[in-house]
């Protein structure tokens, strides 16, 4: 297990490479430190203290700290109390060799092949402890709100750490054989920068987008940057290109293959964000009264998907007290999703538009998708591939007699 020693700081509003950055310790990793080492603690307990950050990388001989900037540091917070400087230090270097101790025992064998690798460790806190993190387990469900991919701890893999969220707007702008997220809840501290010697820590309601990309099933990028929108004109933000920076790689243990994806993910990621930045602007763009319902297409003769669809948006749109004017598919043909990198065909999906008129006597143009599955020698049942809010020239507000 990698433990690392973080630095905690908020991130400021503008994400860039030049950010000055301040204390060595976290607070609670202080805490850590000085923390007694109770021998009728609980097996847990014992456990978590292991494993908690702040000392050594558990793993390595090699330090991401000195011992001596731990003293400077320990020297800071007591500057007149010699002896409990010392005590505290003799406490740190126990810890460090009870780390040593419990990783020589366990070993990695113990890993099981469900947890993959991150490229650079993460760090999080629980309690009075801070944790590091190199292996996590991804697990992507479907869930009231939406397609989810969320991170698992190997500390506790039962514990979503970190939760990714997709809409069918980012989903479609996605590279063909990928999914972009964006994350909706956890924090963590990370390095940044070229050389990686900087530390930041993110978390949801910040002012820089922290975003994901699912490339494989068992290959999810992490990435952050500033961002331009904050959802306004009801479009997804893009992120400033020359701020993007790649957090970590999720997946395998191969060093060669993070340092490839390191390099090959920054283009896929940016290739998304450019969609998103065209997207946004077409929005900027629209007026109220130019948003009129597209042409029908081939697929409209379809009945039973046409009816399918039908059911699905008002069953959609009747929870928020809408109601359905018109609705037609719009796709001519089946589009093919195919993996980006491997070729294989995952799903077959159609578009259609909807107008509604909400409980305000607002009315709107929407979009809607219809996927199905490829189950290695056909396709599967209908899929409802949620509403498009975001996708432009969907989520426009326009005039009713328009919509009907």
């Amino acid at each position: 297990m990698k433990n690392i020693l973080f630095i905690s700081l908020a991130v400021v509003s503008s994400f860039t490479a030049q950010a000055q950055f301040g204390k060595i310790l976290k607070k609670k990793v202080k805490a850590a430190i000085e923390k007694e080492i109770d021998p009728k603690s609980s097996t847990k307990e014992n456990k978590q203290d292991q494993e908690a950050t702040g000392l050594v990388k558990s793993n390595s001989n090699q330090q991401e700290y000195s011992d001596e900037e731990v003293r400077q540091e320990l020297a800071k917070k007591y500057p007149n109390d010699k002896a409990k400087q010392d005590l505290y230090y003799k406490k740190y270097q126990e810890k460090k060799k009870e780390q040593a101790s419990a990783v020589q025992e366990t070993g990695s064998s113990a890993i099981g092949d469900e947890f993959l690798y991150l490229s650079y460790p993460f760090a999080y806190s629980s309690g009075t402890s801070a944790y590091g993190v190199d292996r996590v387990m991804l697990r992507r469900q479907m869930t009231d709100k939406g397609d989810n991919v969320d991170i698992l701890p190997y500390q506790d893999p039962e514990y979503a750490w970190l939760r990714f969220l997709t809409t069918p707007d980012l989903e479609t702008m996605s590279p063909e054989g990928t999914v972009g997220y964006e994350m909706v809840s956890g924090m963590f501290t990370t390095k940044v920068g070229p050389d990686r010697s900087q530390v930041m820590e993110f978390g949801t309601g910040r002012p820089v987008l922290v975003r994901g990309m699912l490339i494989d099933k068992d290959l999810f990028v992490v990435y952050a940057g500033s961002h331009v929108g904050g959802h306004a004109f009801n479009v997804p933000s893009y992120m400033n290109q020359e701020d993007i920076t790649v957090l970590n790689i999720v997946g395998a243990g191969d060093p060669q293959l993070h340092q490839e994806w390191l390099v090959k993910s920054k283009d896929i990621v940016k290739e998304f964000e450019a969609s998103l930045q065209e997207n946004y602007k077409k929005a900027q763009m629209a007026k109220q009264g130019s948003i009129k319902m597209p042409s029908s297409g081939s697929m409209n003769s379809n009945a039973d998907l046409l009816s399918f669809a039908t059911k699905k948006v008002k069953e959609t749109i009747q929870k928020d007290g809408a109601q359905l004017l018109k609705i037609h598919i719009e796709s001519n043909d089946w589009n093919i999703v195919r993996n980006k990198y491997t070729g294989h065909i995952m799903y077959r999906w159609i578009k259609g538009a909807f107008t509604e008129k909400n409980k305000n006597n607002d009315c709107y143009l929407q979009g809607f998708l219809i996927k199905q599955p490829y189950t290695g020698s056909g396709y599967g049942s209908s899929q409802f591939g949620g509403v498009i809010h975001g996708q432009m020239p969907y989520g426009q507000i326009m005039n009713c007699d328009n919509a009907q």
